[in-house]
This record gives C-alpha cells, sequence and structure tokens, in this order.
C-alpha cells in the first residue's frame, strides 16, 4: 500500500492511508477505496483509457516536475519531502556526501535539498523548462541557480510573473547589463533619463543663471564662450514653468517604471533565457557545442555593470550635447 499513500482517490477525493483497503484498474493502474470502487463499478479515470496511458507513470511525471526523489534502488519516484522510498523502503538520503547540503522550502510545505556545487538544485538536469532543458538553462544562468532554478519552476508551473527584485528596482540598467540583457539596459536607461528630463533641464536653467559658471567659463574659453549657451538659457526661460509641472509627474512615472521592473524584472529574465537557450540549442550541432555556448552567452559579468554605467552616462552627455547643438 505504501506507493498509494498520500495519492487521492478520484472518487471520494480523499487519500489514501496506511490502513486503507486499496483496488486497482487493471487496465490503467488507477487507485481506488475498495468501497468507492464497488460503489461505482468501475474505472472512471476515462482519459487514461482514452490514451493507454498509465496512473502511476503520470503520478511519477508530476512528482519529478515538483522536486520528487527518485530511489537509487528500485527507480520509484517519491514525495520531495520523504526519507524512504514508498515503494521499497530504502534509504532516500545521500550517504554519500560529507559537505553541507542547501535545503528549499517547498510550496506544498514540503522540502529538497541538493548540494551546493549542483547548478539543477538537486533536480533532473531533463527536465523540461517549457521547451528547454533544465540542465541548460541553469548551465546559462550558472550564478544563483539556487534562487532562479525554484522561482523559473514556479514561473512554469502556476504562470504567475510577480516576484520581488529589489536590485532591479533601484538600479534597472546595472541589473539588466550584469545579466547581458543589453537590449534592457539600453531601455532602463532611456527611461530613467526621460523621466528626469525636466529635473535635468531645470538643473541646467539653474546652473546657467549663476554668475560664477559664467565667469568662470569667460575665464577659460574667452568672452565669446558665454554666447554660446544664450539660445539654451533663453529656451530654458521660456519653458521654466512647464518643467517645473511636469517635473513631479515624470518623477512619478518613473517611480512606478521602477516598481513594474521590480515586480516583472525576474519573469522578464526567466523569458530572456529560454529564448537565448532556444537559439543556441537550434544553432549547436552537438551537446559539447551547445554546452560551450551556453557557458559563454550566458551567466554574469561584472565589468557589464561598469558597461551600464556608461551607457547611461554617455546617452546623459549625449543629450547636454544635443541641446547645446540645437540652440546654439
Amino acid at each position: 500500500m505504501g506507493k498509494f499513500t498520500g495519492s487521492e482517490c478520484i472518487i471520494c477525493q480523499k487519500r489514501f492511508t496506511e490502513d486503507d483497503d486499496i483496488v486497482v484498474c487493471p487496465d490503467c493502474g488507477t487507485p481506488y477505496h475498495r468501497e468507492c470502487w464497488a460503489a461505482k463499478g468501475k474505472c472512471i479515470n476515462t482519459s487514461l483509457h482514452a490514451v493507454g496511458g498509465s496512473w502511476g507513470a503520470v503520478q511519477q511525471e508530476n512528482l519529478l516536475r515538483h522536486g520528487g526523489k527518485v530511489c537509487p534502488h528500485c527507480q520509484q519516484v517519491n514525495p520531495p519531502d520523504a526519507r524512504r522510498c514508498n515503494s521499497c523502503g530504502g534509504d532516500l538520503e545521500t550517504e554519500d556526501y560529507a559537505g553541507e547540503r542547501v535545503r528549499i522550502p517547498l510550496p506544498n510545505g514540503g522540502e529538497m535539498f541538493f548540494e551546493p556545487q549542483d547548478p539543477c538544485c538537486g533536480l533532473s538536469p531533463d527536465e523540461k523548462m517549457e521547451e528547454e532543458r533544465l540542465g541548460d538553462v541553469a548551465s546559462f544562468v550558472q550564478k544563483n541557480t539556487p534562487y532562479y532554478v525554484p522561482l523559473f519552476r514556479r514561473f512554469r508551473d502556476t504562470g504567475h510573473k510577480l516576484s520581488l527584485n529589489l536590485t532591479c528596482a533601484l538600479f534597472p540598467h546595472l541589473y539588466f547589463a550584469y545579466r547581458k540583457m543589453w537590449s534592457m539596459a539600453i531601455i532602463s536607461c532611456i527611461i530613467m533619463i526621460v523621466c528626469s528630463l525636466p529635473n535635468v533641464m531645470l538643473g541646467m536653467l539653474q546652473t546657467l543663471n549663476t554668475p560664477e559658471f559664467m565667469q568662470s567659463l569667460s575665464e577659460m574659453y574667452g568672452v565669446d564662450a558665454t554666447e554660446m549657451f544664450t539660445g539654451l538659457t533663453g529656451f530654458l526661460k521660456a519653458n521654466e514653468a512647464l518643467l517645473e509641472n511636469l517635473n513631479v509627474p515624470m518623477y512619478l512615472i518613473g517611480i512606478a517604471i521602477r516598481m513594474l521592473f521590480c515586480l516583472f524584472g525576474n519573469h522578464m529574465y526567466y523569458r530572456f533565457v529560454l529564448k537565448r537557450v532556444g537559439r543556441i540549442r537550434q544553432t549547436a550541432p552537438n551537446a559539447h557545442v551547445r554546452k560551450a555556448l551556453l557557458d559563454a552567452e550566458g551567466g554574469t559579468n561584472r565589468w557589464n555593470v561598469l558597461g551600464g554605467i556608461g551607457i547611461y552616462y554617455g546617452l546623459l552627455c549625449g543629450l547636454y550635447m544635443l541641446l547645446m547643438i540645437v540652440f546654439m
């Protein structure tokens, strides 16, 4: 009875216990309480009968998708929190691992353990992450897989897209650059600059109206240098009221967009990973080349953070230069 313990009778919806009297359908293997089977007189799992499926195979597949443990003795798949096999009673704990093991709580109240060196977090590398292998996804993510692998599985299994990413809220362009999402790094830089544009232009007006700045400019480049900013100063003064009215709303819009990055940044990374892994799978001629491409194109790069900073200030300086050229 052990292998049915914890499963549900599909007639009465009650979980089987060790003391239940259980009968199984001879065709698909679906288990029932004896009294439930007697009441119906037949197996009601018609969807399995229609495709010639097996109840046991379906249950094992579901367990694997949710972190089930494969018994090394009989290959039975057990719940993630099981310590002994429900079928043969064999020990499911890793006996030859002497280091510290990492614990991850599961949504159903159970828990799973894995070795820190395992990028798949104790799961099968062949588990499907939509169309891609979990092993390929973990190879692409590389850094911090104990956080991202369970999160990606939750995205896949529940369809939910929300999670918290505070780094993506505070420094979205740096997070995206660090994870090699360059298009999103550039887009987030543009969004932040546009939202801060009224404040930037008000700051420019305040600087240009400072006598000390104009005096130092004339001393360094001559009196004619101050005339270069006459058109820009006039434009900013003429639109000062408009800029002040836009300053707070644009600031609030920027905050709202940062909150969206905070809530959806991880899911954006999830979609990015699956897209890039799928592209590599289609182009790589063999597993060896695929692994090399995953290692090269995935992972993180700390130097990219400097690149993200450079993009932001490069675009900002470009904006300054554009305003100067237009109003010279």
